[in-house]
């Protein structure tokens, strides 16, 4: 099996920022395309938190993962940043995962404070985020 060298994976070359749409400003946390690679996801997951955690920052997130391993690893480290890094979430959004995927990060965040959806559609995604926040 021919692996993608690590630098030059879709996933590491993307980054992740925050942008206002449908009246509202959401965090794109843009964790896709990053395969098998679970240490590489982590790294980015906690270089990204350094700047999404801040007060400034939205507290709508949409989390892309399509494209890459779902792990126990990963999910645990996600679930470590919403609900124990000491930003308050009102409304997140997984994009990409499948139903086991799914299935375990619902269970990892069981005693989550927001509001929370698996939406295969990033634009759909986005457009839920909006609409919730606008109520």
């Amino acid at each position: 099996m021919n692996m993608i060298p690590a630098e030059e994976l879709p996933g590491v070359k993307k980054k992740s920022f925050s942008m206002y749409f449908g009246g509202s400003e959401i965090w794109f946390e843009h964790l896709d395309g990053i395969y098998g690679y679970t240490d590489i996801a982590v790294e980015k997951l906690e270089n990204d938190y350094l700047t999404f955690k801040k007060p400034s920052m939205p507290s709508l997130i949409a989390i892309n993962l399509d494209e890459t391993e779902v792990s126990d690893r990963l999910i645990a480290a996600i679930a470590e940043k919403l609900l124990n890094g000491g930003k308050r979430f009102t409304r997140v959004v997984f994009v990409g995962t499948d139903r086991a995927a799914k299935r375990k990060i619902k269970s990892a965040l069981t005693q989550a404070a927001f509001a929370l959806n698996f939406i295969n559609d990033f634009e759909k995604a986005k457009e839920w985020l909006a609409s919730e926040s606008i109520m």
